[in-house]
């Protein structure tokens, strides 16, 4: 990290003298011969750096150099700033008695750094650091230069017999494909991916079934030329010296024409997709099954490359590690000592799965006999080094080969914990904050730091990376990755709890915070100590104010849940700003004075309702993002002054000046953008002005207006707005809320527009009469439809019947509130919905569907029993149903695994045909008010049911004995069926980990002891609403399998039996709404505190009782009780709508 931020600090000392600010401070000379000492120490770093590795001497000097660099790098920047402010003050002249003040405080701290860093240039060449050209060049260790050959080098391969199988399977099979198919095997270094390939190479099978086999090793170098030589060299013998790109793409194309061939493309690095599809282009795709097998330690390689998913290579077993180093250590032939062996078993568990550490490690003793030089090796005090772990090793190699800038930015990433859920975008906005990325030539910083990640993802240092529709990216660190970047950062660093940065070093910069208490006091961290803080993120909110936090001035990035931010104007550095949960109301005026401020991010904060009126001031001010922030009632004044915004989500539309729609028109917005208000545009000229086709950036694009639906509300026609908002090409995602028109604009039916999309959501649209055709965009993947009255057909557009097919894409739809919605499509007999895999329906009566076969949720509300036939019974006559040949069984949904139907108030039983879904895992029945029970013969089919609820089925009595076939059953719930009795037969569930049971029916506890008191699985317990219930039964007392126990709404519950002292297996216990128990339950006083008194975790009336709380005060307790009134105070009623809207914006994008 040192060479990065040093880079950075001699870069900002250049503008700081070009600025004339140090001479203007008084500290020219001082500025050139820091400039001088630290030009020459950063020569030398590449050398330091290598040298750290074994020398902590070494370690500790490149620390002190970051943490001076840290110090001038604020003062510098500290500089700037009040410079930049003083500029426009006239009354502030440079011999005002503040500016004076100021220069001799920085010409007294200027000439302490100075001093600081002279001693580290003097004390470089008592460590004889070698000058080394700082180079960003990427750099490839010897042991990736080694060329590979197709023959099995391996005396015995072990543990990869599975893997074989599989790729020689995929690619026997292949031979149905017209398409050259491309399949890669991904794995970090040393896993053994050639040698895998080698095997599938020289398989029998393999090459009976290819006339040809071609073995190339690509190493870094992917040039077309090079390839195209190789392949023809292997396969004609020698080299034609062809010299041009076209004789030698000729030569391949005889050679491959006509033929099964499989072409191996060892060690593939390049993730140029252009190069890769100029080459695959230059590839004949011969006979069926012809195929290209690519081995890569790259994700991003294998995803370019390949035709289908990737194999990845795991680890090998402890057995197959042992094998294999006993082959290296003791040859094919012989046993090793006994002594031997045992010190070999306990060196091959150093090798966590690496078959290259294994064969280093064998190879290293095979010629070592000695008990003692073998008992060496083990007790090496280089295991205690990171780089001395295999595995580590190699992350290490990867990590040192990293271009320089790249560094910071992965060891940055341990300020979340390990196994933290990280986010894409907030990681790049963070490294903006703290100076790691910075723009180059004409690529904005955001794209820098974009390609910075995609390459950290490529050297296999991110994993577990998913992606929503709406594209919105997050990873994790393995374990050893983040065990990496914290051997090199150090105590720079820190992922903790609060109570554990009581120590905290003076050396820490960035420090991620996650209160799991939330009950711990800030001041006991000693941020004074701490020379730099510059990161600060509170990663689980505290519901505590972090006020100390706003007086560390040196905070670049802070993520909080404070509600008190009056002292925000003090952290003058700060780049990023996130509040998350909080309870302001608005942000205070001072923040319009964080003149460097890049990122603001307000996220669930409920009561925020709007900005301050100087907000335009942040002109550095890049993105503007809100989430959930449901009271806020208007944008930032005049925000079209902000011209460096990049991302703004949300814009609300005022009539007032400075609010409109024209102010858009000069940003440059990219990612989503939400307009809301848009009853409140004033002239039709606005909205052309928003310009919304010249921002090419954006993907997601939402418009809403207001409650009404009336076509013109107050302002301009709503047809004319919408007409002028028309928007880009490029779009991903669109959305329309509350729009009063009958038509939809032009642009809206342009193919150009639509065949770009992939989700498309219609809400609240009361008028329209006709949609455009969406059964015919080929990327759409999410529909959803609300609120659209007089819609007859989702599509009716003309198809051919017998060639056409609609709906290719779609994965997720939604129909809610159409009362007038017969069919999907108008034309009869299509082909539709071959990829749906989650389908919603609430209240529309009318519809009837097409089958469904590949759908694996199904929600279904509303409307009546023809709506349940027709997704039942699929149109058909209940005598063909009654064969089982239709219903759902007939629409061959075997893929169901949830289905959840609500309020079909009619149907009295449920049809038997459900019995066939053997795939479904979730079934909840809500709101039937004449269904009974279950039949045996449903039961009988659900073999595969995980969790089953029944919920406000007033006349439900019974699941039946056929319960006994829910072998699988782990959750059952039933909630307000007042006659339900439990069968006799529920120790069958030997599954059963979680009950729920929601009852104003007294018996039915009774009923629980012969049904629940045996089952020795059960780990959850609730109970709710069970009003004349005075006391628990005692045999709650007895069931030791339980680790939660909840108990909800007892009002006479006025004791706990006292064997609850035998539940020492739980871990957690609840009581809400049980007022006569709340003093019994007084932490150390109670009557009944000793009997829970052992549990760990003890909830009242929602809250976490800890034994150590204080008691709140009296302010605390006016200030929460505000705070939760003033949720509704500060809503505006015609957001009502919107919070729905933008729930289906979320839900929709999953």
């Amino acid at each position: 990290m040192a060479e990065a931020l040093l880079g950075i600090v001699i870069e900002n000392l250049g503008s700081f003298v070009r600025e004339e600010i140090a001479s203007f401070l008084g500290v020219g000379e001082l500025t050139q011969k820091l400039n001088e000492n630290l030009t020459t120490i950063r020569a030398v770093l590449k050398d330091a750096e290598k040298k750290q590795i074994t020398s902590d001497v070494v370690k500790q000097w490149l620390q002190k150099l970051g943490d001076a660099a840290y110090v001038l790098d604020d003062i510098l920047d500290e500089c700037s700033i009040t410079s930049k402010a003083h500029e426009g003050n006239k009354c502030i002249t440079r011999f005002h008695p503040m500016k004076i003040l100021a220069h001799r405080n920085i010409g007294k701290r200027m000439k302490e750094v100075a001093k600081r860093i002279d001693d580290i240039a003097k004390e470089r060449i008592e460590y004889g650091f070698q000058p080394v050209g700082v180079t960003e060049e990427h750099q490839r260790g010897d042991d990736e230069q080694i060329q590979t050959i197709s023959a099995i080098t391996e005396p015995k391969v072990y543990g990869r017999d599975k893997d074989k199988e599989q790729i020689v399977e995929f690619l026997l099979n292949a031979s149905d494909s017209e398409e050259l198919s491309v399949y890669s095997i991904v794995g970090v270094g040393g896993q053994g991916k050639t040698t895998l390939a080698q095997m599938v190479y020289n398989d029998e099978r393999v090459k009976t079934h290819f006339d040809l086999k071609i073995w190339v090793c690509v190493s870094d170098d992917f040039s077309l030329m090079k390839i195209l030589e190789s392949i023809i060299e292997n396969t004609i013998g020698k080299n034609l010296d062809l010299l041009s790109l076209e004789s030698r793409q000729k030569k391949v194309q005889e050679i491959l024409q006509s033929k099964r061939y499989l072409l191996v493309l060892d060690d593939v690095w390049s993730d140029d997709q252009v190069k890769w599809n100029s080459f695959k282009s230059l590839l004949p795709n011969g006979k069926k099954g012809a195929s290209i097998l690519v081995t890569t330690r790259l994700d991003i390689v294998a995803s370019i490359m390949g035709t289908h998913d990737a194999h990845p290579l795991s680890r090998l077993s402890d057995d197959d590690i042992w094998s294999l180093f006993k082959q290296h250590a003791f040859g094919a032939k012989r046993e090793g000592r006994a002594e031997l062996v045992e010190i070999g078993q306990k060196l091959v568990r150093k090798c966590v799965g690496s078959p290259l550490a294994a064969k280093v490690l064998g190879s290293l003793l095979r010629f070592k006999s000695d008990e003692h030089q073998w008992i060496s090796v083990v007790e090496s005090e280089f295991w205690n080094l990171d780089d001395e772990n295999p595995v580590m090793s190699a992350l290490r190699l990867s990590y040192y080969n990293l271009k320089l800038s790249l560094r910071p930015c992965f060891t940055f990433c341990v300020v979340f914990p390990k196994d933290f859920v990280m986010v894409k975008e907030r990681l790049i906005h963070l490294w903006m904050a703290n100076g790691f990325v910075t723009s180059r030539g004409n690529l904005q910083m955001e794209h820098v730091g974009n390609e910075i990640w995609d390459e950290l993802y490529q050297r296999s240092f991110f994993q577990e990376v998913k992606s929503d529709l709406a594209g919105n990216i997050t990873f994790k660190m393995h374990d050893l990755v983040h065990d990496l970047a914290k051997s090199v950062i150090g105590e720079e660093c820190v992922a903790s709890e609060p109570k554990s940065l009581t120590n905290l070093s003076t050396r820490a910069h960035h420090i991620g915070c996650f209160d799991t208490k939330r009950k711990f006091d800030y001041n006991m961290i000693p941020f004074k100590k701490v020379e730099s803080l510059r990161t600060f993120l509170e990663l689980k909110p505290t519901y505590k104010s972090s006020d100390v936090l706003l007086s560390i001035i040196s905070l670049r990035a802070l993520r909080s849940g404070s509600y008190q931010l009056s002292s925000l104007k003090n952290l003058i550095h700060l780049r990023y700003l996130e509040l998350y949960r909080s309870g302001i109301t608005t942000l205070p005026a001072s923040v319009c004075k964080l003149h460097k401020l890049q990122t603001l991010k307000l996220e669930y904060c409920s009561y925020f309702s709007s900005f301050p009126e100087q907000f335009n001031k942040l002109q550095d001010l890049r993105h503007l993002m809100i989430k959930d922030c449901q009271s806020l009632k208007s944008s930032p004044f005049r925000i079209g002054e902000l011209t460096s915004l990049k991302t703004l989500t949300n814009f609300i539309v005022d009539s007032k000046t400075g609010y409109g729609l024209a102010e858009l028109q000069n940003l440059q917005l990219g990612g989503k953008l939400h307009i809301k208000g848009l009853q409140n545009v004033s002239k039709e000229e606005d909205a052309k002005k928003a310009n919304l086709n010249g921002k090419k950036d954006l993907n997601s694009l939402y418009l809403s207006w207001g409650d009404e639906a009336n076509s013109k509300v107050g302002g301009v026609d709503a047809e004319r707005v919408l007409e002028a908002l028309e928007s880009h090409s490029g779009l991903k995602h669109f959305g329309v809320n509350g729009y009063g028109g009958t038509n939809f604009p032009h642009w809206m039916k342009i193919t150009s527009f639509l065949n770009g999309l992939v989700s498309i959501i219609l809400y609240d649209c009361k008028n329209c009469r006709q949609l455009p055709p969406f059964g015919k965009l080929p990327c759409l993947t999410a529909l959803s439809l609300s609120g659209l009255n007089d819609i007859k057909y989702i599509d009716d557009d003309l198809y051919e019947s017998a060639t056409d097919k609609a709906f290719t894409s779609l994965k997720k739809l939604t129909l809610c509130n159409l009362p007038n919605l017969e069919r999907v499509l108008k034309v009869k007999g299509v082909e539709m919905l071959t990829q749906l895999l989650k389908l919603n329906i609430r209240n529309v009566p009318k519809l009837t569907l097409p089958p469904i076969p590949s759908v694996e949720s199904l929600f279904v509300q509303g409307g009546n029993e023809e709506l349940m036939k027709s997704i039942i019974y699929n149109n058909c006559s209940e005598e063909v149903a009654s064969s089982s040949s239709r219903g759902i069984a007939g629409n061959y949904m075997y893929n169901l695994k949830s289905l959840f139907i609500l309020n079909i108030r009619k149907l009295k039983e449920l049809p038997v045909e459900l019995g066939t879904l053997g795939a479904l895992e979730f079934l909840r029945i809500v709101g039937f008010d004449e269904l009974e029970s279950f039949s045996e013969h449903l039961l009988q089919g659900l073999s595969s049911l995980r969790t089953l609820s029944v919920d406000s089925c007033p006349r439900f009595k019974s699941i039946s004995e056929g319960i006994r076939h829910l072998t699988c059953l782990e959750t059952l719930k039933i909630i307000s069926c007042p006659q339900f009795v439990f069968p006799h037969n529920m120790n069958s569930l030997t599954s059963l980990r979680q009950l729920e049971v929601w009852e104003d029916n007294e018996n039915i506890i009774d009923g629980l002891q012969t049904s629940f008191s045996s089952i020795p699985s059960l780990q959850k317990l609730s109970l709710a609403y069970f009003p004349s219930v005075t006391s628990l039964p005692d045999w709650l007392g007895a069931m030791t399998s339980l680790q939660t126990l909840e108990i909800f709404n007892f009002p006479k519950l006025s004791s706990l039996p006292d064997n609850f002292q035998q539940l020492r297996n739980l871990q957690m216990i609840r009581f809400d709404d049980c007022p006569k128990l709340e003093k019994r339950l007084k932490i150390g006083k109670g009557e009944d505190w000793h009997k829970i008194a052992h549990i760990p975790e003890f909830r009242l009336n929602f809250k976490l009782q800890l034994q150590s709380d204080a008691k709140p005060t009296i302010c605390e307790n006016i200030k929460s009780a505000w705070n939760w009134g003033k949720r509704f105070l500060h809503r505006p009623a015609q957001w009502v709508n919107q919070d729905e809207f933008e729930m289906m914006i979320a839900d929709i994008n999953e």
